[in-house]
């Protein structure tokens, strides 16, 4: 459905150039929901905006529906951005108009009928039916987003791009736009692109994720594979801000509650990866190798609907012991890390 083929976007300020996007080729399958993740500054926002040529790039291709962009004129143009409709993170709504007129403005030229049936179908459907003569001074953060992707679906775009959309919002109504964009991939089909910089929002949503850093993607794949397995520094540090076992930092570097540990003693960080968090593997290790097994931090989640997480513990019993267990583990698809030990 999107293919971009070694794009890049420079901006000439003054005498100096400023290289936004680079060399970026990526492939977003029809149907699907793909999110693109970085840091303030990575290009992600620009990137995005070169989907639908809001920016042109300096360099590469960008087809959609199997037609190129970039060889379109103005006016094929506007026609093709009618099927590819954007929501913002501060929502963009017209505030002299009601809910019923935001929906209906993209449907100008149309007949009132078709209006009227069109613009109470999408406000059903992103469950606002009773705000559509309310005003956007009267809306909560949540229900303004919902106008925005009403809005955003009127012309039945085959793309959706959702530019940092939730990042103004509370983590409730976060995860509420959240399920109304999934709902929608699902009832109508739409590809979705999520340009986010919080991996919970990748981590629920989409099935595909692109990592940005310095205008360039250093890292993609299937959500579960970059969770489970993160290859650059910076994945890393991205699904290190969700996971709860990051916190064992915290309370190693703190003096007031002190970590201990006993001769023999070993501080374990063990990452469970697909298909072994249904197993008491704790439980076993503990028998087997005769080891006192304290669980001090856990997270068990479901990741594009598969089970990921891990513990971080303490095991008691000798180094030799404990290297027995840490092979068992890693036979049975757990990575061990030796975090410390006494």
């Amino acid at each position: 459905m999107i293919r971009l083929e070694h794009v890049s976007k420079r901006f000439e300020t003054g005498k100096q150039t400023v290289e936004a996007v680079k060399d970026v080729s990526l492939h977003i399958e029809k149907g699907t929901i793909a999110g693109i993740i970085g840091f303030s500054g990575a290009g992600k926002s620009t990137l995005a905006r070169c989907v639908n040529l809001l920016e042109r790039p300096t360099e590469g291709t960008v087809t959609i529906g199997g037609e190129e962009l970039m060889a379109l004129d103005q006016k094929q143009l506007r026609e093709k951005r009618k099927k590819i409709g954007m929501i913002f993170q501060h929502f963009n709504l017209f505030a002299s108009r009601t809910v019923y007129g935001n929906v209906a403005y993209p449907l100008k030229g149309r007949s009132r009928q078709e209006i009227d049936q069109k613009v109470r179908s999408l406000l059903e459907l992103v469950g606002l039916s009773d705000k559509a003569d309310a005003y956007p001074s009267q809306l909560s953060g949540g229900q303004k987003q919902r106008v925005a992707i009403a809005r955003a679906l009127a012309n039945d775009p085959e793309v959706l791009l959702s530019d940092e959309a939730t990042s103004a919002l509370d983590p409730e109504t976060t995860r509420s736009i959240l399920r109304l964009l999934k709902e929608v991939n699902r009832t109508l089909g739409i590809t979705i692109v999520v340009i986010t910089h919080e991996m919970q929002v990748i981590k629920q949503i989409c099935d595909r994720v692109y990592v940005m850093e310095g205008g360039s993607v250093v890292e993609s794949g299937n959500v579960f594979q970059v969770f489970s397995t993160p290859r650059q520094a910076i994945t890393k540090k991205f699904v290190e801000s969700t996971s709860n076992l990051s916190r064992i930092h915290e309370l190693l570097e703190d003096p007031s509650r002190p970590i201990r540990l006993k001769d023999g003693e070993y501080l374990l960080r063990l990452d469970y990866l697909e298909g072994s968090t249904s197993e008491a593997l704790i439980s076993s290790i503990s028998r087997r190798f005769e080891l006192d097994v304290n669980i001090l931090l856990g997270s068990v989640e479901l990741i594009d609907g598969k089970p990921l997480g891990g513990l971080v513990v303490i095991a008691g019993g000798g180094h030799d012991k404990i290297t027995g267990a840490a092979d068992y583990l890693s036979e049975r698809n757990v990575l061990v890390e030796v975090i410390s030990h006494g």
